[in-house]
C-alpha cells in the first residue's frame, strides 16, 4: 500500500492543499521548507488520516486519530482530509460497485471531516466504505497465503529522544503482536520504548536457542567423532531461524556502516551492546543523535518484522509508509546528504516522506520527489537550475589549457568570468565539489610554479 496523493480543505494552516505523490518512480518523497511553514502541519495529518487503516483493520467501528476543533482554518465551520493509496496488485481490487465508472479500481480514498455546530462544536464525520472493503481484501489475502504481509505505517515526529532504555521487562504478550506495530494515537513525541522492549525479547528467543542446538551438538558427538562437529554446526547455524535480528544487524549496517553488531550483554549487567568502528560499545556511551537514530531505524525494522512475521526477509520484502519529520535534526554535514538513499538501500519497498530545511539533502535529489512548502502551497522543487550552475563553474574553471602559454602576455580580462557572477556560482555547490575545485587549482598553481622555475 502507498500513499497516491492527499488533500486538505481549511485544515491547520492550509486552505487548499493538494499533494500527488510519485511512487514507485520516486519512492522518496523530500518536502523542504523554512521554519513555521507547515512542514509538521503536513505530516502530521498525512498520519492522521493513515491511521484509520489499522484502526479498521481492528475493527470496522474503530476510529482513527480524529481532527481536533483548532485543526480547522480560522473562520472556517468545515475541515476535510481527502487520502488516496495505491492497493497492491497482490491483494487485488476494490469491490464493482464502491467506486464511480471513473475511479481506478487499484486506488482506495477515504475522507475525514470536521464541523463546527451552531454551538461551536466539532463533529467528526468518516467515509471509509472504500477503506473496510481494503482491510477485507487485506484479511482476505492473509488467509488465502500467509506469506502476505501487512503494511507498515509510521510516524516520527521531530520530538524524538530517548528516555529509557528498558531491557528488564519480560514476557509482554503484546510484543510480538501485530497490533503493537501500528499507532491509532496522536503522537506528541517518541521514545522508542517499544523497540527495546521487542529486543530484549528476540534476543532472549535467539539465545535460547542457539544454547539449546549446542547441547544437541555436543550430545551427539563424542571424542571419536569430534572432526564432525564443525561441519554438523555449520549446518545447525544454518537452521537457525532468526530473520529477526539478521534484518536489524542488516539495516544498522546499511544506513550506519560502522555498526557491524549489536547484541545484549547479560553479564556482568545487563547492557545494549554494539560493534562501533571496531570497538565494543555500550549503546549508552554513543552520542545522543547516534542512539536516537539507532533506535528510529530499529524501531522501523520491529515494525517490518511484526507485520512480516513469515518472511526471511521483512526488511526487503515489506512495504508500507513511512513519515519523519525533521529528518535532517540531529544529523552532521556527510550523514545529512547520505541518509536517504541509506534509508531507500535499507528499506526498499517503503515509501519514506520526509521533511526537512537543509540543502545538504538535495545531494542525491534526482533520485526522488522534492517538494518546496511556502506561503502555505506547495510546489515542485527546480533541481535543473542548480544542475546547470554547477556545469557552469566547472566549464568556467576546469575547460581551459593544462598548459599555459607563459609568453603570451596579451590582457585575457575581457574572457574572464566576473568575479561577482563566479562567488555567486561558487556559492551553490557542496563542501566536497568546492574541496575538489581547491585541490584542482592548487595543483594547477604548483605545475604552473615548477614550469617557470624550468624557465629560468
Amino acid at each position: 500500500m502507498k500513499l497516491e496523493s492527499i488533500r486538505f480543505k481549511h485544515t491547520g494552516l492550509f486552505s487548499n492543499l493538494q499533494v500527488q505523490f510519485l511512487y514507485p518512480h520516486k519512492p522518496i518523497t523530500l518536502i523542504l521548507g523554512e521554519q513555521a511553514t507547515g512542514k509538521t502541519t503536513l505530516l502530521k495529518h498525512i498520519y492522521q488520516a493513515l491511521s484509520w487503516f489499522p484502526a479498521r483493520l481492528k475493527d470496522s467501528r474503530t476510529a482513527g486519530v480524529v481532527m481536533l476543533d483548532q485543526d480547522i482554518l480560522n473562520s472556517r465551520i468545515q475541515s476535510r482530509i481527502e487520502l488516496s493509496v495505491k492497493i497492491p496488485t497482490e491483494i487485488g481490487q476494490l469491490p464493482e460497485g464502491s467506486q464511480s465508472q471513473e475511479s481506478d479500481a487499484s486506488i482506495c480514498t477515504w475522507k475525514l471531516y470536521k464541523t463546527l455546530n451552531s454551538q461551536g462544536i466539532g463533529i467528526s464525520q468518516a467515509e471509509t466504505q472504500q477503506l473496510e472493503e481494503l482491510t477485507a481484501l487485506y484479511q482476505k489475502a492473509i488467509k488465502q497465503d500467509p506469506l502476505q504481509g501487512l503494511p507498515c505505517i509510521a510516524y516520527y515526529p521531530s520530538d524524538r529522544f530517548i528516555n529509557e532504555i528498558n531491557l528488564l521487562s519480560k514476557n509482554i504478550p503484546a510484543v510480538f503482536q501485530a497490533s503493537s506495530a501500528y499507532d491509532v494515537a496522536a503522537i506528541p513525541f517518541t521514545t522508542f520504548a517499544r523497540f527495546f522492549e521487542w529486543f530484549r525479547e528476540i534476543s532472549d528467543i535467539e539465545n535460547a536457542q542457539s544454547a539449546q542446538l549446542l547441547q544437541h551438538i555436543l550430545d551427539k558427538f563424542n571424542a571419536q567423532s569430534l572432526q564432525h562437529l564443525e561441519q554438523e554446526i555449520f549446518q545447525t547455524h544454518a537452521q537457525l531461524n532468526s530473520p529477526n535480528l539478521q534484518a536489524l544487524k542488516s539495516s544498522l549496517n546499511t544506513v550506519f556502516p560502522d555498526i557491524t553488531d549489536i547484541y545484549l550483554q547479560y553479564q556482568p549487567k545487563l547492557q545494549l551492546m554494539l560493534s562501533y568502528q571496531g570497538q565494543n560499545l555500550s549503546y549508552q556511551q554513543l552520542s545522543n543523535s547516534m542512539k536516537t537514530w539507532i533506535a528510529l531505524v530499529g524501531d522501523i525494522v520491529r515494525r517490518l518484522c511484526l507485520l512480516n512475521p513469515l518472511s526471511l526477509y521483512p526488511c526487503l520484502e515489506g512495504e508500507g509508509i513511512v513519515l519523519i519529520d525533521q529528518i535532517d535534526t540531529q544529523l552532521d554535514q556527510t550523514l545529512c546528504r547520505e541518509i536517504l538513499p541509506r534509508l531507500h538501500q535499507a528499506f526498499p519497498r517503503l515509501q519514506l516522506i520526509v521533511t526537512g530545511n537543509r540543502e545538504e539533502l538535495l545531494e542525491h535529489a534526482f533520485d526522488y520527489q522534492c517538494l518546496r512548502l511556502s506561503d502555505k502551497q506547495i510546489s515542485p522543487l527546480v533541481l535543473e537550475n542548480t544542475h546547470d550552475l554547477y556545469d557552469h563553474v566547472y566549464q568556467n574553471l576546469f575547460n581551459h589549457s593544462s598548459e599555459p602559454d607563459l609568453n603570451d602576455l596579451s590582457p585575457t580580462l575581457a574572457n574572464e568570468p566576473d568575479v561577482d557572477q563566479l562567488l555567486e556560482l561558487l556559492a551553490h555547490l557542496t563542501d566536497a565539489q568546492k574541496q575538489e575545485i581547491l585541490q584542482y587549482l592548487q595543483s594547477d598553481t604548483k605545475h604552473l610554479n615548477e614550469s617557470r622555475l624550468s624557465e629560468k
